[in-house]
């Protein structure tokens, strides 16, 4: 398997790279431009040197003869290297150093000098100029002509001097440029580690961000390179923070429901062993299977609702019957009514159909109702009423006061009265069932007493044949139905 290259790595290598890249055309422009700058200047002295021996020529007999005499090298001219120099007039020879006739002379044109590179007979380059002149009498009569004809003087020298300049100016900026990379290479690594301890810093703080701490997050104070990646993580620990508690509620919620259930299963397992009744064993197993479908259908209405939040599933909204549903819940509750001496009263305007999604609709009202059958004193009135868009449910509620009405749709909040198996947790979830389907669930309490409405805000309609008042009601003992 390839390791990955670390990210110190590829930035060095990058910018050693581009450095290379950089330094080397950068070096290569300069030594050009060096080259032609001591070329120019090579050049600028031959063509002084050039025009001094021709102003010496022309300045007569006498001067010619004892500066330029045979086998006699001026002094100017006179150095460690090899020089050159050929005068004509006319195209014919006048004066010359030794061995220079015999050498390829660059031909001027328009009177304008001309510098070629040259070698004599033994191979050493030269660098030569021819440049035009008008001639002395002198000059002239060595010409044997009466009018004054235009002499050429050319001039080389050796381009050893030059060429040794040049190599040693080479020498030293490939040099100075080397050294320069090999310095970078061996630094470069470590600024790049000092550079990237922001990262080293970022590493240290996601380390300690796990389950125990999921509300944890990242400093964004931090460059402006790692800011947008810092954000980006950040909102991934937002969503898995939402994510946990959800399942945290979901665990919870589970825990919330199941328990009375549980609870009423193991009461009737637990007075059939101590208290062998004559039922037949079909009907019992027929009812424990009937609690454990309820459990289900708990579990399942809970987990619908987490992944309804999580945004991973949407509602299922049908058409439902909301005089069906409520008798179906006043049934779920019969003993516990019974038990506890409560008048139901039910107000229902005929048949009336919502859209909704039915478990979720049955989360909603079911857990009103279960709280109202739970906290309402012994004895007291409930009464169930629905129209149109609004579902309505009023409990006496004595112990109550409007702050508590305002903390109820708190998870696991409770006034401290007992209540069984009731943790809390239903006015919660009914909430959060409600503004799943859009619905809005109010509480307030009026006159001592309490009025949970659940009001949709999608189309309602009546069916084709309405219910008469009090058809299909509940066969409760102590349940009474109001026009």
């Amino acid at each position: 398997m390839i390791r990955a290259m670390s990210i110190r790595l590829r930035i060095t290598l990058f910018l050693m790279i581009a450095i290379v890249l950089t330094l080397g055309s950068a070096t290569m422009l300069l030594d050009e431009h060096i080259d032609n700058e001591v070329a120019i200047q090579a050049d600028t002295n031959l063509i002084e040197r050039a025009q001094a021996l021709s102003d010496i020529f022309r300045m007569g007999p006498s001067a010619t003869q004892s500066i330029l005499g045979k086998d006699r090298m001026p002094s100017f001219l006179a150095d460690d290297g090899i020089v050159y120099f050929n005068i004509q007039c006319l195209s014919q020879h006048v004066l010359s150093s030794a061995a220079a006739a015999g050498l390829r002379w660059p031909v001027p044109t328009a009177g304008k000098p001309i510098f070629a590179d040259m070698s004599d007979d033994r191979g050493t380059e030269l660098r030569g100029v021819t440049l035009s002149f008008p001639p002395s009498s002198l000059a002239g009569a060595a010409a044997g002509a009466s009018s004054a004809p235009t002499c050429s003087l050319g001039l080389a020298v050796d381009l050893k001097d030059v060429r040794s300049f040049q190599t040693s100016m080479d020498r030293i900026e490939y040099g100075c440029v080397l050294i320069a990379m090999l310095i970078v290479a061996l630094m470069a690594p470590l600024l790049i580690q000092r550079g990237l301890k922001p990262l080293a810093r970022l590493a240290e703080a996601v380390r300690l961000i796990g389950p125990e701490s999921p509300d944890r997050r990242l400093d964004t104070d931090s460059s402006s390179e790692l800011k947008p990646l810092i954000m980006r993580f950040n909102e991934v620990l937002s969503r898995m923070e939402e994510g946990l508690m959800r399942e945290r509620q979901f665990a919870s919620g589970v825990a919330h429901e199941l328990r009375t259930p549980l609870a009423e299963l193991h009461t009737m397992i637990e007075v059939e062993l101590r208290y062998p009744s004559e039922r037949n064993l079909r009907a019992f197993l027929a009812e424990v299977g009937t609690i454990g479908m309820e459990m289900e259908r708990l579990v399942t209405t809970l987990l619908l609702l987490t992944r309804i939040e999580a945004g991973i599933e949407g509602v299922q909204y049908k058409s439902v019957d909301i005089g069906s549903i409520t008798r179906r819940l006043l049934e779920r509750h019969g003993a516990d009514i019974e038990k506890r001496r409560l008048d139901m009263i039910i107000r229902p305007r005929g048949a009336l159909i919502w859209q909704a999604d039915p478990t979720l609709l049955d989360v909603i009202l079911g857990n009103l109702l279960s709280n109202a059958v739970a906290y309402a004193p012994a004895g007291s009135r409930l009464l169930v009423d629905y129209r149109s868009n609004v579902w309505s449910l009023q409990n006496d509620a004595p112990g109550l006061s409007d702050d508590d009405v305002a903390l109820m749709h708190q998870r696991f909040w409770r006034k401290g009265q007992d209540a069984g198996v009731h943790t809390g947790l239903g006015v919660a979830l009914a909430v959060a069932a409600a503004g799943a389907q859009s619905m809005h669930l109010g509480l307030k309490l009026m006159g001592g007493q309490l009025h949970a409405e659940v009001t949709t805000y999608r189309p309602t309609s009546l069916p084709a044949t309405d219910g008469k008042p009090g058809a299909g009601q509940s066969p409760l003992r102590r349940l009474a139905t109001e026009s």
